[in-house]
């Protein structure tokens, strides 16, 4: 039987459709099975294709949001003994980027469930540095 437990050892890959060099999580961190909030970390490497100037770039905070969102219901799914499932961003509002991470960073992006309903989650995102600055923030709708 699977459990929450089993988070620590959890290989991403497991529950996610992405695969490198697309993929821009490393390790599911936590989930909460109360809100089922979770956080997602993530260490920026130069040959991801979304690094400029060694700096990751909006395209890339968007998706490692999306993949966090994805790492959350695959994750539920996971622990249902369901297939992984692949999603689409529906829609993202009040997207502010304050800082863009540079090669070797390590991001945490935390997901917090507002509502959810016939395959449509919407959440708040939260990405951050590893010494906890805001690097941005917004509400995204994805759909399975």
């Amino acid at each position: 039987m699977r459990t929450i437990d089993d988070i620590t050892t959890l290989d991403i890959l497991t529950i996610l459709p992405h695969r490198k060099p697309f993929l821009l999580i490393d390790k599911l961190v936590h989930y909460d099975p109360q809100t089922t909030q979770v956080s997602t970390s993530f260490q920026i490497t130069e040959d991801s294709p979304f690094v400029q100037g060694g700096c990751l770039q909006a395209a890339g905070i968007m998706e490692n949001i999306a993949q966090s969102c994805a790492a959350r219901i695959g994750f539920y799914d996971w622990l249902n003994e369901l297939p992984v499932k692949p999603g689409v961003i529906g829609a993202v509002k009040g997207l502010e980027i304050k800082s863009f991470p540079r090669v070797g960073q390590t991001i945490t992006t935390y997901i917090t469930p507002k509502a959810e309903a016939m395959g449509v989650l919407l959440a708040e995102a939260t990405v951050k540095t590893s010494e906890g600055s805001v690097i941005a923030e917004c509400s995204i709708k994805v759909a399975v």
